[in-house]
């Protein structure tokens, strides 16, 4: 959604990127459109993406764990990898599960650790700085906004070098969501510390009835993102360290927004480097 000429320029663009990646049924929307379609938005150009949708995040990780599950899958909680030491014929993970050490041998590693994958990566010898796989913590708050919903739609205004903007989204609950915002802060906390005075001013110039409406902290959430403060923009990591020395050694870092969204592509392609560079 645009509300100047910059704005509207980035739209333009973004809708080019949409065309190219395969992203059926986009349009550009004129003023007249988006008032018809969400009364409330006030914006001069918007992208119309009829195949967008939402869902509950916890429900999907329990499809995913259910399905890991049925293909032989074992998800082992409250665990601690505090070491890898690369072998002849692969690795030897040590670490600390409810209170007691353990160690194990893997043929191959897949590091998809989130917030600590640079750590992960450290482990096994990789220069995390010189490589750039240094993670570095944004944190996003959300507030919720009470009463009848303004808007029935997903609402995303331009978005900024940190991220995609405080957006709205409806939810599965009924109600809608604002955030998130981005600020890089040294450690990982998921409460909210953002005012709402910052929301408020931030969607106003596309949503002005945002005054008529109480907002509550809702959640936090932490990026892992590659680009520092003051960096331009970093894409995820997804890739075998067969060239590093590190055969069956596979690194996702920085997998932040939309990470969610594309984890199953993220898993197919993952699969696809074990399937055709490792599997023996």
């Amino acid at each position: 959604m645009a509300t100047n000429e910059d704005e509207i320029n980035e739209l333009e663009r973004l809708m080019r990127w949409g065309e190219v990646n395969g992203v059926e049924g986009l349009r550009i929307l004129d003023r007249r459109d988006i008032k018809r379609m969400e009364p409330n938005v006030e914006a001069e150009r918007d992208i119309y993406s009829p195949s967008t949708g939402i869902v509950d995040p916890d429900e999907l990780m329990n499809l995913f764990h259910a399905k890991a599950t049925r293909n032989g899958a074992v998800l082992v909680t409250k665990t601690e990898v505090t070491n890898i030491r690369k072998m002849d014929d692969g690795y030897e993970v040590s670490g600390v599960s409810l209170g007691e050490k353990f160690t194990i041998k893997a043929d191959t590693i897949i590091n998809c650790a989130g917030l600590n994958a640079d750590k992960i990566a450290g482990m096994v010898g990789l220069d995390v700085e010189k490589l750039g796989y240094r993670i570095h913590y944004c944190k996003g708050d959300y507030f919720r906004l009470l009463g009848k919903p303004p808007i029935k739609m997903l609402v995303y205004p331009a978005p900024e070098k940190l991220g995609l903007g405080i957006h709205l989204t409806p939810d599965l609950s009924g109600t809608v969501r604002l955030g998130p915002n981005a600020y890089y802060v040294d450690s990982i906390s998921y409460e909210v510390t953002s005012g709402e005075h910052e929301f408020r001013e931030n969607v106003r110039k596309f949503l002005p009835c945002i005054d008529e409406y109480e907002l509550t902290p809702d959640f936090a959430g932490v990026r892992p993102k590659l680009q520092g403060p003051g960096e331009g923009f970093k894409d995820f990591i997804i890739k075998h360290e067969a060239d590093r020395g590190l055969f069956g050694f596979i690194n996702l870092i920085g997998i932040e927004s939309p990470g969610l969204t594309a984890a199953p592509a993220i898993g197919e392609f993952v699969s696809e480097i074990y399937e055709s560079e490792i599997k023996k």
